[in-house]
């Protein structure tokens, strides 16, 4: 994602996407009149920068110069100016040494581009900048860092910048292109596959491209017919004779004896550590020289903990294209290493590979070692050594079953794609129930997540009867994401036929885990169904048995019985208890389930920075992980965020982002549902009833129709505006369901709720004061203060309307100063409003105190001293151009600074 453009060096390098790029550059290009400007594109090759050169040539409409490195001129001095202004008899080399020449060439050089420029602005396009020779490339950096004198724009593309010997790009503005994401990488694949492949090859070609755009479409160029419709496996790596792997092989071969050894031990294991390397090639590992040289060959990345290969695609391209017999060294050298330092299940892999023992006999044994990485919880690990076992496999059940366990552990990682691909090599390969059932599981899980939870729903039901005689635990497992799936999608008929099931499945025997998932179904079936009193007591069962849970599955089932029965406290101890146990099994898929929970309980316990903090990292997270569902549900979240501030714009704004997503394509009815709730509120916040009460009954003809989660959990909102209205009949009737849900979970803060609709409601002034009373006793001892604020506001509105101005200025003091605080400014606005009508003078409120930012403003803050501009800015945290603008007007007058430089440099 776009994050802004980083000038100079002194914050750290980010990604962005070429169209952000594109628009920074464009930008740079409309302020030619001003001067000139300066941008470096970053991108390892095949990223797409010459591309992204094109298109900006097209765009700005400037006569263009241009001047491409050469790997073959790289060691003559000059060469590329020499190109770029070829020389007029005299060359521009002059008789000196290069040093001593370089101030006479800037002169000449900038003489030369002057007489160009005396005929209008220029584009000047240097592309593989880091391919120039090293004279001409310091001479160019100088110009870069004084084109502000011309009426110029010079835009040099390079590979990252640790491969340019002494830095001489330093100082220059600079944007690193980050890979393709998943829309546009689907798009180019179209663009370029002679067979239109099915969406399941699609997203594994995509994914397995790594965002690379040059393997992506070689990658489609080369899929034949059958690939194209997942009857052939797809290709892992880009065809022999394409740019992508010539020029890795390139690579390779350019490299030095001991730069290259240390290469192909990344190749041959992912995760090395430093005296993993030690171990096996002394050497290399101690020679500085090494280490520079394989690193500025982008085929190998240096991490804290030790070398990694530079993306899969690459280390399966090396693989696939090394010397056998340096494979074999490599892991040979690296097996003797491992077992010196006691490690030798890692060593057993390694040797597996170039031993000539019984092929099934090694498979058992990395079989073996594959459950030991998944009892550590490395599921990647686990699943590469399935994978390998399933190579060696004689059999095809045998390779089946251990391809759908490394799709499982692929998917427990984090990895959906690769699980994908596991179940369509496993397709033909299996015949009985116990492995079908698996296949189906891994297919409805990630179905859930990113495709259509309807679908879903068949699949995991599916897979949950085939599993049930040979694994009980999974079978349950892929019942509780059956039920999942249809809360997702809100069809609660499919629920309650899955809870009858999960009451017949219920034994003395289950573990913690198994009988907390299983009573969660009777919990929530009854839930649903309005029957509290069942249901209330199944809710805290599932909560005490969340103390003896293991999984973090369990864990976030029990978050939501908490949420449901109004605990948000519980809730939300819970849920990032669930957040701690993912993360500690290694168990990447629930990481954004669990972070729904956690925004949540946060957001019912009014901590709305802590929830849309919650809520963006969820999105963040689970568009990495593929899960866009799991994305839309964190979108969802976001807009109740900005509802409850009284911001409609950024409502309709993320409303539209989860659209645009597949919020309806999908069938996503509890996210939209939440979608109707969020709209409602913000328009409450204007004072606009009628347009709340049309938001909220949309609710009920929505993708997943009738939604009694939600309707019961918006019944205070459509009270409000249905009295507001007129409406009371439809608002009695929704109260009474209301009621009758927080007699039975017996929370505080839905107390509260319920005394303030009363209050709303009630004919006899005396009704309606002691209902307010009781409703502001609550909410005080529940400690919502946003909603404490809320109440008092309604409450002053009817003194004032009883001709009892000082009470109801009391009240609305007190509110006033709660919702400047959440800056929720269209309460406030209303807040002033009502001291109007009481007959007290008001002035608008000024935006604080110096120095007190808000949580929000603290954010667009820190992204603007990163260089980021209002637009980024605004697609970062998923709000508008005019939001973003308003918060900033703020923090102008707060900390008293006039422009984003200065503020950028108080915030250093």
């Amino acid at each position: 994602m776009s994050v802004g453009i980083i000038a100079g060096t002194g914050a750290p390098l980010r990604l962005h996407s070429r169209s952000s790029v594109l628009a920074a550059l464009r930008r740079t290009a409309d302020r030619q009149g001003r001067g000139g400007a300066a941008m470096v594109v970053e991108g390892a090759y095949g990223s797409g920068k010459s591309v992204l050169l094109e298109q900006l040539s097209v765009e700005v409409g400037l006569p263009t110069l241009d001047l491409v490195g050469l790997r073959s001129e790289r060691d003559i001095p000059f060469a590329g100016l020499n190109r770029l202004f070829p020389p007029r008899g005299t060359p521009l080399l002059p008789e000196f040494q290069v040093d001593e020449a370089e101030p006479v060439v800037w002169q000449r050089v900038w003489r030369e581009l002057g007489r160009l420029l005396d005929h209008g602005p220029l584009l000047l396009r240097v592309d593989d900048a880091h391919l120039l020779d090293p004279p001409s490339l310091r001479v160019l950096a100088l110009l870069a860092r004084r084109i502000e004198r011309l009426p110029a724009l010079l835009v040099l593309t390079s590979e990252p910048r640790h491969e340019l010997q002494g830095q001489p790009l330093e100082g220059i503005p600079s944007s690193r292109l980050a890979p393709l994401d998943f829309s546009d990488g689907m798009r180019l694949l179209y663009e370029h596959a002679r067979f239109p492949p099915s969406p399941e090859v699609a997203e594994e070609l995509v994914a397995g491209s790594e965002g690379n755009p040059l393997a992506l479409v070689e990658l489609a160029r080369a899929l034949t017919a059958p690939q194209s419709l997942g009857l052939a496996p797809s290709p892992l790596v880009p065809p022999h004779d394409g740019g992508f792997r010539v020029e890795t092989r390139r690579r390779l071969w350019s490299l030095p004896d001991l730069a290259r050894e240390l290469v192909m031990l990344t190749v041959v294991d992912e995760r090395l550590d430093h005296e993993d390397v030690l171990a096996a090639a002394p050497l290399a590992a101690a020679d500085p020289d090494a280490w520079s040289t394989a690193t500025c060959s982008g085929l190998v990345e240096l991490g804290e903990s030790g070398p990694r290969p530079a993306g899969e695609l690459r280390r399966r391209c090396l693989e696939t294209d090394a010397c056998p017999g340096e494979l074999r060294r490599a892991r040979l050298s690296l097996a003797r290493g491992l077992e010196g330092r006691g490690r030798h299940t890692r060593a057993l892999r390694h040797r597996a590979e170039v031993s000539a023992d019984s092929p099934e006999r090694l498979a058992t044994e990395l079989e073996r070692t594959a459950r030991e990485a998944e009892s550590a919880g490395e599921y990647a690990r686990a699943s590469r050594l399935y994978e390998r076992a399933a190579a060696l496999s004689d059999h095809d059940e045998s390779k089946g079953n251990r391809i759908l366990a490394a799709g499982h552990d692929a998917w427990t990682g984090g990895e959906p794609r690769r699980a994908l691909a596991m179940t369509r090599r496993a397709h033909t390969l299996v015949r009985s129930a116990g492995p079908r059932g698996m296949r189906d599981l891994l297919r409805g899980g990630v179905e859930l997540c990113d495709g259509k939870p309807a679908t879903a729903v068949r699949e995991l039901t599916e897979a949950s009867s085939a599993l049930l005689d040979t694994d009980r635990e999974l079978a349950i497992t892929a019942l509780m994401l059956a039920g999942d799936a249809c809360c997702v999608t809100g069809d609660y008929r499919e629920y309650y036929e899955l809870a009858s099931r999960a009451e017949w499945l219920r034994s003395p025997e289950d573990s913690y885990d198994t009988a907390l998932i299983l009573r969660n179904f009777t919990a929530m079936s009854a839930t649903f169904r309005g029957r509290h009193e069942v249901a209330a007591p199944a809710l805290r069962e599932v909560i005490r048995m969340a103390d003896r849970a293991t999984a973090p599955a369990p864990l976030v089932l029990a978050g939501n019985a908490a949420f449901t029965l109004g605990d948000p406290a519980v809730s939300y101890r819970l849920a990032t208890r669930a957040q701690r146990t993912a993360e500690e099994r290694g168990e990447t898929v629930q990481l954004p389930w669990a972070s729904v929970y956690v925004s949540l309980s946060a957001l019912l316990l009014e901590r709305y920075a802590e929830a849309e903090s919650s809520a963006l990292e969820g999105v963040r997270l689970s568009r990495a992980l593929g899960q866009r569902n799991r994305m839309i549900d964190h979108l969802a979240l976001l807009a109740l965020v900005a509802a409850l501030r009284g911001e409609p714009e950024t409502v309709e704004l993320r409303l539209a982002q989860a659209t645009e997503h597949g919020l309806l394509s999908r069938g996503l009815g509890r996210p939209d549902a939440f979608y109707s709730w969020a709209a409602a509120c913000a328009e409450l916040a204007h004072g606009r009833p009628v347009r709340a009460v049309h938001r909220l009954r949309l609710m009920d003809s929505g993708i997943g129709g009738f939604n009694p989660a939600v309707r019961v959990l918006a019944a205070p909102h459509f009270v409000e505006a249905a009295v507001s209205c007129g409406e009371r009949d439809d608002a009695v009737r929704l109260l009474g369901a209301f009621d009758h849900w927080v007699g039975s979970t017996r929370s505080i803060t839905r107390m509260a709720l319920s005394h303030r609709c009363h209050a709303l409601l009630a004919e006899r002034a005396a009704d309606a004061d002691e209902r307010f009373r009781a409703a502001i006793e609550a909410h005080r001892e529940s400690g919502g203060a946003l909603e404490l604020a809320r109440t008092e506001l309604l409450y002053a509105g009817r003194l004032r309307r009883a001709r009892k101005p000082a009470a109801a200025r009391e009240l609305l003091d007190e509110a006033g100063t709660i919702f400047d605080e959440y800056g929720a400014e269209p309460w406030s606005r209303r807040v002033r409003a009502e001291l109007r009508a009481t007959g007290r003078s008001v002035s608008t409120r000024s935006p604080g105190p110096v120095n007190e930012l808000t949580a929000r403003q603290t954010e667009i803050s820190r992204l603007v001293a990163e260089g980021a501009t209002n637009r980024e800015i605004a697609e970062l945290l998923y709000v508008s151009d005019r939001t973003v603008e308003h918060h900033l007007r703020n923090v102008f007058v707060k900390l008293g600074v006039r422009s984003r430089t200065e503020l950028a440099k108080l915030l250093r």
